[in-house]
Formats: C-alpha cells, structure tokens, sequence
C-alpha cells in the first residue's frame, strides 16, 4: 500500500492542543460527501488535530487504506475515531468493519476505536458570536433514525437554548423529527420573533445546506456555521482518542 494514501499530520496542530501521534496515530473516519466543502473542512480538522482522516463514501482515501498504510510504515496500535456527531448507523455498523478489515489486511495491526465527537460541550460553540436580540433557536442537524442519535441533539439543542436563555429545539434534514423550518414555527408560534438556526453539523454539506433552507423559509433572521475547527470539537477528538 502507498504510504501516499496516508496523510501526514500538520506539524503545527501537532504542537498544540491536537492529538499527538507520539502516543498513536489517529485516524478520523469521515462519512465523506460529494459536496467539495465538506472534505476540504474535514482535512483542516485533522490538520488543527494531528491526525489522519479517511473517508467511508464519495473520497478519498478510505480509512482502511490509512490504517494498512500507518501499519507498513511500522504503526502497531491506532485509533480509529468517528468523526461523526451521533452513535447511529455509521458508528455501530459501518466502523467496525473498517477495523476487521484493517487487522484482517495487517495481523499485527490493533486498531483501538473512539466514540463518535457529539458532546453537550459543543452547544458553546454552536452560540459563539450570535447576535444579542436572539430571543430563539433551532439546532439544525442532518438526522437519523437511530433514537438516540436525535435525543442527543435535542440535548445539545436544550443546552445551546440554556446558554443563552431562550427557548430552543431541534431541526433534521432527514429521517424523523421536526424538520428546521417546522421548529422555527414553532418558536414563532409561541412568540420568539428573532430565531437563529445554527448548524450542528461538523462540515458543510448538502444536508446542512437543506436544514438551512428550511429554516430561513420558516423566518430564521440569522445562520450559522458548522463546527469545523472549533476548539470545543478539538479537545474533544483529543480527549476521545486519549480514551479510545
């Protein structure tokens, strides 16, 4: 295998609150998207982190490759960490058949699998740098049937409305649950007039883009941004790897 196909971390992030790969290489596993923003955000992340980054769908390289690249390169344990927000499909299912496919491909290769980065602990990035009179708030989020994956953002959305003191809900751009635009009317409905849709998602995309929509039909006067390099999302995927 090409150690071309593993990216080196960033030396800088290396050097700073990121993952340090002198304990053990860690390798993001991405859900990958045919949106070109998404990939470019997600290979920023894992440079402020110090990781490598594989893709599960539409780029490239596969985590799978990473991992059999790091182990001819002489890496004998890794971490492989969801770089997802909910313990839904792509966690349950679709990482450990990364992980069997690495150690089948490379006997001496333990791979150590994190959990996925969704915590309370982002809601403070998600409110960062609203404007004051924001009297509501619809936490957008790309959704899933997978129950607890929508308790968690709903959890995040009541924690994000805690911060800032206003009644706040979740919005999905699939799968069950009030879509954003049916949460912004809500809020409207019972008197917020300044809602704010911010986007719990860790990259742009064409599913942040549909949430997004949604809510500003519905009336939301001001977007944010997904969570990207947040330092939140950073200590988290550092603390996350530390436990893996």
């Amino acid at each position: 295998m090409s150690s071309e196909l593993v990216p080196e971390p960033d030396a800088a992030a290396v050097s700073g609150s990121g993952v340090s790969p002198s304990i053990r290489p860690v390798v993001l596993v991405a859900h990958g998207s045919p949106d070109p923003r998404s990939p470019e955000a997600v290979r920023a992340i894992a440079r402020t982190a110090g990781a490598h980054v594989g893709f599960l769908e539409f780029n490239e390289p596969h985590p799978v490759e990473v991992l059999t690249g790091l182990a001819d390169s002489g890496v004998t344990d890794a971490v492989a960490l969801p770089l997802l927000l909910t313990d839904a499909y792509h966690s349950r299912t679709d990482l450990p058949e990364v992980t069997k496919r690495a150690q089948e491909d490379r006997p001496g290769l333990s791979v150590h699998v994190g959990r996925p980065v969704g915590d309370l602990s982002l809601a403070r990035a998600l409110v960062r740098g609203l404007p004051g009179d924001i009297d509501g708030l619809v936490v957008c989020a790309a959704g899933t049937r997978v129950d607890e994956g929508r308790a968690h953002v709903a959890a995040v959305a009541a924690e994000a409305g805690r911060l800032l003191g206003v009644p706040a809900g979740p919005g999905f751009a699939s799968g069950p649950g009030p879509t954003a635009g049916a949460t912004v009317e809500a809020l409207r409905a019972g008197g917020a007039r300044r809602v704010a849709a911010v986007c719990y998602f860790i990259a742009p995309g064409l599913l942040c883009d549909k949430a997004i929509e949604s809510a500003r039909e519905a009336g939301a006067v001001h977007v944010g941004e997904p969570l990207g390099t947040a330092p939140e999302l950073i200590e988290i995927i550092a603390n996350r790897a530390a436990a893996a």
